[in-house]
């Protein structure tokens, strides 16, 4: 009987137990449930605040806003006020013990990184940037006979040295936080990313070209650089056939840009190298006479080369460094400093002049006095580009040339060592890939059925992340000419006539036949390569010392080659793999990266 009653004791005990306990757990969820409830609002006001501040922000990227001190400082002080409310929001209690949760918790410290990295870029780096730029900006940049007065830009150094060093320091701080997984928290981290790259880029450049304008334009004594017109529409590794070589001196901000003369006076012996021969043997055998001379996807090659051009012809002189630019390049030229019109009544402006270099003028003006119209526009827009300096210009200036020398349109190369890291050490005279931290896959084409088809072959690619160090590369070339564009063109542009190895035409008429080089990233690999169309000739080479994969590209109107790749990056690779291609008829190729 003791025993009976001690068991239903015992199990009344253990019902109460389970009881208490489900009560505590009832009790628990519904303070969890409060407190996520209250952490999703906290959330949800900290990416308003954020959003808010980013868009205040997104003023720092307008160089016309920029120079309008009240306007900018209201930004800023909005950023201010929107990046202080959501750090105090992030960093409250109930956030502190979160981030130490798992699977949530990862996602809280980032979004606590965030608030601290933008609240601090807001509150110190900011209102300095504000101060630099107004004490440039109220700096007379005009001095006697239209001579640029360097002094103010030299003076600037310091400070924009200081800022970008701030800047570069928060953006890496920055990309160091733990990439979320929330979707909500992920969109807001992508926004502040994309805003603090495009701040970074901006100070970066804008620092680089206080000291890159005064050495380009002769403050360390007076400078000749080889100027290089190239048409993309006959393409080239490294950008496209040279049409013309002229010079632009600088002395002390005193520039002048010399006449251009077409490439026929240049046609004066090779630069080629065995390797470079053997790469591109056929089906068109290149000379390496000026016209080939960016088929060398490297700018340091580039400016030996020209150089060596130079100094065979009748104009040979001391060169201190090259210029090369494009049809791109020179269209921005023209939206930064106004319309020119030829003397055929044609105006360009900063949208329609790549498309006139590049096709229509094949079209409208006689071979014969082509390279009259090329030169005029090449020597009006570089007359212009940096002459008649203001720092509204300046900006505009600094700015654009980061994204023309990036995607290839535009190169800036000194043969001066202790000039040398603000010109090609900043990024304006790029080589096939050489970084293993900042990995990039090299992609180069070259037209070897000589014509004007560049301007109808698109390029697009997707580039999708596999691994931690570890990316797969889709690659197409896309024909675009028509049958019914095919009857406006010459065989000027279409090609088929000329003869290659074996005395027969590289390809018909309307066919792009393209050697298309693949360069894996410094110290990474590529795998096996997959092709599709017709694609023809493939081998392996070496370059210049850099590994390659060679093949020929048949692209016949509509018809597409696709290549696709894995690619591995360096095991120092501390950024996302990119994509570095022969420059097209726009900013830049279509890439759709998957990150």
């Amino acid at each position: 009987m003791g025993q009976h009653a001690q068991a239903i004791r015992e199990k009344h005990t253990a019902r109460n137990v389970t009881l208490i306990v489900l009560a505590v757990l009832i009790v628990l969820l519904a303070i969890a449930a409060v407190f996520g409830m209250q952490l999703y609002k906290q959330a949800k006001s900290v990416k308003a605040h954020e959003s808010q501040a980013i868009s205040s922000l997104s003023a720092i990227n307008d160089p016309a806003k920029l120079k309008d001190a009240a306007a900018l400082q209201a930004s800023i002080a909005q950023a201010q006020q929107q990046t202080a409310q959501a750090k105090q929001i992030a960093h409250g209690s109930l956030w502190n013990v979160t981030a130490k949760m798992p699977f949530v918790g990862s996602d809280i410290a980032t979004v606590q990184g965030m608030t601290e990295v933008v609240d601090n870029l807001a509150q110190q780096t900011l209102p300095s940037l504000t101060t630099a730029v107004q004490q440039l900006a109220g700096a007379n940049l005009s001095g006697a006979e239209g001579q640029l007065n360097l002094q103010p830009i030299a003076d600037a150094q310091g400070n924009f040295d200081k800022l970008n060093q701030q800047v570069q320091q928060q953006n890496k701080q920055y990309n160091s936080l733990a990439e979320p997984k929330i979707g909500m928290v992920k969109k807001a981290y992508q926004q502040g990313k994309d805003q603090l790259d495009n701040i970074a880029d901006l100070v970066g450049q804008v620092s680089n070209a206080t000291h890159m304008l005064p050495s380009f334009l002769g403050q360390n004594g007076a400078r000749t650089y080889l100027l290089a017109a190239q048409t993309t529409s006959e393409t080239r590794s490294g950008g496209g056939l040279v049409g013309s070589l002229g010079t632009m001196t600088a002395d002390n901000g005193k520039i002048a840009v010399g006449d251009f003369h077409p490439n026929g006076e240049f046609v004066n012996g090779n630069n080629g190298t065995a390797e470079e021969h053997a790469v591109f043997n056929r089906p068109l055998g290149f000379s390496f006479d000026v016209r080939d001379t960016f088929a060398v996807p490297d700018v340091s090659r580039n400016a030996e080369m020209l150089n060596a051009s130079w100094q065979r012809s009748q104009y040979a002189c001391n060169i201190d460094g090259l210029i090369s630019v494009d049809p791109v390049f020179i269209q921005k030229m023209v939206e930064i400093n106004g319309p020119v019109t030829l003397s055929n009544g044609t105006v360009l402006t900063g949208e329609n002049t790549a498309e006139y270099m590049l096709n229509t003028i094949y079209k409208d003006v006689p071979v014969a006095q082509q390279d009259e119209y090329f030169e005029y526009i090449a020597k009006t827009v570089m007359d212009g580009a940096f002459g008649n300096m203001t720092v509204d210009k300046m900006m505009k200036v600094a700015q654009s040339i980061g994204d023309l020398a990036e995607n290839r349109h535009f190169y800036a190369y000194t043969f001066h060592d202790d000039e040398a890291k603000y010109f090609q050490g900043a990024g304006l005279a790029k080589n096939a890939p050489e970084s293993e931290t900042n990995p990039e896959t090299g992609i180069y084409i070259s037209e070897q059925n000589p014509s004007k088809m560049g301007w109808y072959i698109d390029r697009t690619s997707e580039v999708t992340k596999t691994g931690d160090k570890t990316y797969h590369v889709k690659y197409t070339l896309t024909n675009r000419m028509t049958s019914t564009e095919m009857a406006t063109c010459t065989s000027y542009i279409l090609g088929g006539e000329q003869k290659g190895v074996g005395g027969v035409p590289v390809a018909p008429s309307g066919t792009s036949a393209q050697r298309v080089l693949i360069y894996a990233p410094a110290g990474g690999s590529i795998g096996s390569i997959a092709v599709t169309g017709d694609v023809r000739d493939r081998s392996n080479a070496t370059m210049d010392g850099k590994p390659l994969n060679s093949s020929m590209a048949y692209i016949a109107p509509g018809k597409s080659v696709t290549y696709e790749f894995d690619v591995t990056v360096s095991d120092k690779a501390t950024a996302d793999m990119k994509l570095d291609q022969t420059p097209c008829g726009k900013m830049t190729n279509d890439v759709k990266y998957n990150y």
